[in-house]
């Protein structure tokens, strides 16, 4: 149940949480809280338009720029394949393009940094977090899914709601039917 955060990192960090436990993965906490400033570095920038593909295949240059290249793609490769995989229907591309090239983004990302020797400060590293990502980079494009339709609710009309919970019969869209009075007594399962 979400509450009232007082900051963006608080609200996502909460729903990342409730998302994680949903889908039951049992990611570290510096992946968790990866997920949680990814999120709130959404709220202030933009996804790049450079094709990914591009990019990827760019990030040989230099130490600086390669590094930054490859978390551009793993991160921007998570975030469309988390929100955006209804959309990826009607596109060229489809979700396993992106989720291949984030893998292979984080890994390439993680092998690099563990390499150069970079990426440790205590605790666990950020090579670590990034290899993670990418070993588990379904998982947590799942995570994102879940974080979208928590967030998404207030922006969907109850018609397509329902439409979800037709389709799906996803517990969670049916406790929001419920509250908003279009189920009554129990219904969980497939009729």
């Amino acid at each position: 149940m979400l509450t009232l955060a007082a900051t963006v990192e608080e609200f996502f960090h909460e729903v990342v949480t409730e998302a994680l436990t949903a889908k039951q993965i049992d990611a570290s906490e510096p992946a968790g809280w990866y997920l949680v400033n990814l999120l709130g570095e959404l709220t202030t920038t933009r996804l790049p338009d450079e094709p990914l593909g591009v990019k990827l295949a760019k990030a040989s240059q230099g130490a600086g720029e390669r590094v930054r290249s490859l978390k551009e793609v793993g991160d921007t490769s998570l975030v469309v394949a988390g929100f955006f995989a209804e959309s990826l229907g009607r596109s060229l591309v489809d979700v396993d393009y992106y989720v291949s090239l984030g893998k292979s983004a984080y890994g390439q990302l993680a092998r690099h940094l563990a390499s150069a020797g970079r990426g440790s400060r205590g605790g666990q590293s950020i090579t670590e977090v990034y290899g993670e990502l990418a070993d588990n980079f379904p998982r947590f494009v799942d995570v994102l899914s879940e974080v979208k339709k928590r967030v998404d609710f207030g922006h969907h009309d109850l018609m397509h709601l329902y439409e979800v919970w037709l389709r799906t019969r996803d517990e969670w869209v049916e406790d929001k039917l419920r509250d908003a009075g279009l189920i009554v007594g129990e219904s969980r399962g497939v009729h």
